[in-house]
């Protein structure tokens, strides 16, 4: 079995990295921040934080990475499942806000759903919602509180269809790669279904993105190009992804089951890599950040030591 994931995790892999396809449509996600905006500049250090912080958490429906949204007019119960295993359920407010539509250089008002909540726990916390449609919609969080999470990234809370994984997410850095599964509520495995890895974009950087494929492509390719790859579980309902970047990802798939059509969402953070060519400003721009010196720093600083012994001993 071992062997068998291992080839389909390549194959999987090389079509992530390669393939460029129908990309999935809108989906609803659940993601940290203030607002829209705030919500797309957050990073890493908004979903890995300290025992009795409070997050404001939106619900809201679109693709980050093209900076464009639709509404959720309608309040929803997110479940908020905490370390320990207790249920909360908080019931969403309405807010309205004016956004940029990138695409178009226009403003745009947009509805979406939020709520505020303190993370008293040290672990992992997970947070869902259903949103009820032609197709249902469950986003999925996770939130990483305090030192103690290194128990309970994997868990599994029995949605019609869910990622679930084997790689600790709280620590997961760019250019690593992600292990899991994608499940139905049943616990059956959902194989050989189509999945979605997408990034989170400021609008600066979808701005910039979008006119840089109209201007060096005569036909205007999308920013399907770059962003929203795909690839396919396997047999076991097992995949394998590489993260290319840091900042917030989300991973998507929809599924019919016994008749109902869903769509999955799962958001995590990725942090800037402490190893190899960007690990020197990734750090620098991590100790910035948190005003505490960089790991790279530290890592830099035992090398010379341990060349300085080296050349001693010679």
């Amino acid at each position: 079995m071992v062997q068998k994931f291992t080839i389909y995790g390549i194959i999987a892999v090389f079509i992530l990295l390669f393939a460029v396809g129908t990309a999935s449509a809108h989906n609803a996600a659940l993601i940290v921040g203030d607002n829209i905006v705030d919500a797309m500049e957050a990073d890493y250090n908004d979903y890995i934080i300290k025992e009795g912080t409070t997050l404001s958490i939106l619900l809201i429906h679109g693709h980050g990475f093209e900076y464009d949204f639709g509404n959720v007019t309608t309040p929803v119960d997110v479940v908020i499942v905490a370390p320990d295993g207790t249920k909360k359920s908080v019931t969403t407010k309405p807010i309205t806000e004016s956004v940029d539509r990138i695409l178009s250089g226009e403003k745009e008002t947009i509805t979406y759903q939020k709520i505020d909540y303190k993370f008293t726990q040290s672990g992992t916390y997970f947070l869902y919602t259903i949103l009820p449609g032609e197709t249902t919609e469950i986003p999925k969080l996770a939130i990483f509180v305090g030192e103690d999470t290194w128990n309970d990234w994997n868990k599994n809370l029995g949605l019609p269809l869910e990622f679930t994984m084997f790689t600790r997410m709280s620590g997961l850095a760019e250019g690593e790669t992600v292990y899991g599964k994608l499940v139905y509520g049943n616990g059956s495995n959902a194989q050989n279904i189509m999945y979605y890895v997408e990034p989170v974009k400021t609008a600066d950087e979808a701005k910039k993105l979008n006119d840089m494929l109209v201007s060096d492509y005569a036909t205007g390719e999308s920013v399907y190009l770059i962003y929203s790859k795909r690839a396919v579980t396997d047999e076991f309902g097992n995949f394998v992804s590489a993260i290319p970047e840091k900042g917030v990802w989300s991973f998507v798939a929809s599924a019919t089951v016994d008749g109902d059509s869903y769509k999955a969402t799962y958001t995590f953070p990725v942090l800037p890599q402490i190893y190899g060519p960007n690990a020197a400003q990734n750090n620098a721009d991590s100790s910035n950040d948190k005003e505490t010196p960089g790991f790279g720093v530290v890592l830099a600083l035992l090398g010379i030591v341990g060349a300085a012994l080296i050349l001693r001993k010679k």
